[in-house]
């Protein structure tokens, strides 16, 4: 028979066993605490440089973050002051755009004004003359009207200039022209300088009969202007010769030979003897 005695020396037997394992399973984890001790202090020194550059990179993306965000605020309010300033010049712009607009009209009248005229005489000019020629001819052709051109060439003028020099010749030229357009009395009427000492007048709606009336006041006016002129072969002042053509156009037929008629009358009045018109009514 197994006694007490036995029975209490197994069960030592068995717990001195299980805390000779207990003892032997802490020794083993106090081992690998140490070796992970040991790692930990090895690669310490690693870590903390890997997080002292990434603190330093945080760092220097924060300060660009913020100069970034300072570019951007200047940025802003220089286009709001640009878009003040834009609304500014609209108001304007809109508050006093009739006023503009009279402006520049009133300048482009003026500017299409002084491209008309001549400088000197400030009667219409050679451009201004061939267009209002353009123009009434067709529209006398249309209405199947009468137009007359009367060329005028003061006589004697470069002897004129010879003697009393340009300056005289240039104010002779500016009476001269006054009085040649007090002479067209009607608005479509037009007198201009041709070129040089010659004037050219239209007269829309106008027969013979009222060119010649018209041709011979212009040289009745001229002449009692009295200029002196001691070097003229025909009369002692300034006279004026003239050509008058009239005509009912056709849609065919150029303005520039009906010109060329009043000019061959021009020349028969020079070769009659100055101080006269010579007029044909073409077909």
């Amino acid at each position: 028979m197994i006694d007490s005695a036995e029975i209490k020396q197994d069960q030592q037997a068995i717990q001195l066993t299980a805390l000779q394992r207990e003892v032997e399973q802490l020794r083993q984890e106090n081992t690998d605490l140490q070796i992970a001790l040991s790692t930990t202090a090895e690669h310490g020194d690693l870590i903390e440089a890997q997080i002292h550059a990434v603190n330093i990179q945080l760092k220097a993306k924060s300060a660009e973050q913020q100069r970034t965000a300072a570019q951007l605020a200047k940025l802003l309010e220089i286009l709001s002051q640009e878009k003040d300033d834009l609304e500014t010049t609209l108001r304007t712009l809109v508050d006093h755009g009739d006023a503009v607009d009279e402006q520049w009209e009133a300048k482009l009248d003026e500017a299409i004004s002084l491209a008309s005229l001549d400088s000197l005489t400030q009667i219409a000019n050679r451009r201004r003359f061939d267009e209002h020629l353009t123009q009434q001819w067709k529209q006398m052709a249309r209405e199947k009207a009468p137009i007359a051109v009367i060329l005028g060439d003061i006589d004697y003028f470069k002897q004129y200039n010879d003697l009393y020099g340009h300056l005289a010749g240039d104010a002779c030229l500016k009476q001269i022209a006054l009085t040649l357009r007090k002479s067209a009395l009607r608005p479509i009427d037009l007198v201009a300088r041709y070129g040089g000492e010659e004037f050219g007048v239209i007269l829309p709606q106008t027969d013979l009969q009222g060119a010649v009336e018209v041709a011979e006041r212009m040289r009745a006016s001229i002449e009692k202007l009295q200029i002196p002129h001691a070097r003229s072969q025909n009369s002692a002042v300034v006279t004026l010769s003239l050509g008058v053509a009239c005509t009912v156009p056709l849609p065919s037929q150029l303005w520039i030979d009906h010109l060329e008629q009043a000019d061959q009358q021009l020349y028969q009045a020079k070769e009659g003897g100055r101080n006269r018109f010579a007029a044909i009514n073409s077909k």
